[in-house]
């Protein structure tokens, strides 16, 4: 999501040293409120901490902060738990390289792109099955589009009126890897291989637009498992903390 273009007064893009972050400043929330790819020293970490907690705290919003192997010094974990940052969510990073399988789908699904008339059903999935703030949903569907190859997609259960799970990918730029980001199905709607439905539609677009890999970030507890009995391979842990309150 540190791709995303900003968008002045709805998706922000402050600067800190050492990492990436982006912001929003209508609403409190992690997912909007985030820090990542972090390439601090052991002399800068402490006080970068302190800045983006200042700046947050000053607007009364939480923030998430993304860790993964990559992130620096060794130590970021230590140093934000100790300002006061708590792991919230545990996620895989997970890679498939062969866009050409094939997966058995549910006939009873039906997955399409959304288009413009279909904002209203876009944000309301997003808001009620992923949840997030209606507030944020609405910024999310919006600024998505804005990178390449940037598509919320809808699913549909035989038999339920109106569309029952949504999902976006968008394109890493400059790369042939392709983002599958934000899936979600309204809980009475769950157990009939739309998560599935949904990851076979986009992998089947991105190889038409000529990408040659599929990445994520998976929580460990619901997408992670199915998209690794769907072929992806996980490559690393990616932990998120968050700080502040709702």
């Amino acid at each position: 999501m540190f791709e995303f273009p900003e968008v002045p007064g709805r998706w922000d893009l402050p600067r800190f040293p050492g990492v990436r972050a982006h912001a929003t400043p209508q609403v409190s929330h992690v997912f909007g409120n985030m820090i990542g790819v972090s390439t601090l020293t052991e002399a800068n970490a402490d006080a970068v901490i302190a800045q983006v907690q200042d700046f947050f705290g000053t607007r009364g919003h939480m923030v998430g902060w993304w860790v993964n192997p990559s992130s620096t010094p060794v130590d970021l974990v230590t140093r934000l738990e100790a300002a006061g940052f708590k792991r919230v969510i545990e996620q895989a990073g997970l890679v498939l390289t062969d866009l050409q399988r094939e997966f058995r789908c549910n006939p009873a699904v039906t997955v399409r792109k959304a288009t413009a008339a279909d904002r209203g059903e876009v944000v309301r999935l997003y808001a009620h099955a992923y949840p997030m703030p209606e507030t944020l949903a609405d910024v999310y569907c919006d600024v998505l589009p804005l990178v390449e190859g940037g598509n919320h997609y809808l699913a549909y259960l035989d038999g339920v009126q109106g569309p029952v799970s949504v999902c976006s990918m968008f394109m890493h730029r400059g790369s042939s890897v392709a983002i599958m980001q934000g899936a979600a199905t309204l809980s009475e709607h769950r157990g009939h291989g739309i998560y599935t439905a949904m990851m076979a539609a986009r992998l089947s677009d991105a190889r038409a637009m000529g990408k040659d890999t599929a990445v994520l970030q998976g929580d460990r507890k619901t997408s992670a498992p199915i998209c690794v009995k769907l072929g992806f391979q996980e490559v690393c842990s990616i932990d998120f903390y968050a700080w502040g309150d709702a």
